[in-house]
């Protein structure tokens, strides 16, 4: 059982406070470009730009693409996934809606690992999967829902 697990009232109402949130994705954003900057020699093979610096945070006038990893508000890609999910050390499932309408494709980060977080991709955008917890009738008192 993990520790949050007894402050999961007290997690949800912070995190749903918006400078608490901001606060959450701002670090991990600059974790995020630390991570890709300081592994330079590898990430630098997958992006557009002149450099990890100018990718991560710098408008170039020779690279019109914005895609600022530090920047609020801005949409993230594999690359920066990938890098997030190295400097957590975390396994990620990502569901995407994308390509075949018929099927959804699962790509597990890092593979061979159990993953401990659930992304469901569509159209630019991420969102978190929440697995649904199997919980014993007897335990549920009053409630309609979960």
């Amino acid at each position: 059982q993990c520790l949050a697990d007894e402050q999961e009232d007290t997690l949800l109402r912070l995190f749903n406070e918006k400078l608490i949130s901001d606060g959450v994705i701002q670090f991990l954003r600059l974790l995020t470009s630390a991570h890709l900057q300081n592994h330079a020699d590898f990430f630098c093979n997958f992006v557009e730009a002149p450099d990890l610096k100018v990718y991560c945070c710098q408008m170039h006038e020779a690279f019109p693409v914005i895609q600022e990893v530090e920047t609020m508000a801005m949409e993230c890609d594999h690359v920066d996934i990938l890098a997030l999910v190295q400097a957590l050390d975390v396994g990620v499932h990502i569901v995407s809606m994308e390509g075949d309408k018929e099927q959804l494709a699962h790509h597990i980060i890092p593979e061979g690992v159990e993953p401990s977080v659930h992304l469901l991709y569509q159209t630019s955008h991420y969102n978190i999967i929440y697995q649904r917890i199997h919980r014993n009738p007897d335990q549920l008192r009053n409630t309609d829902s979960l």
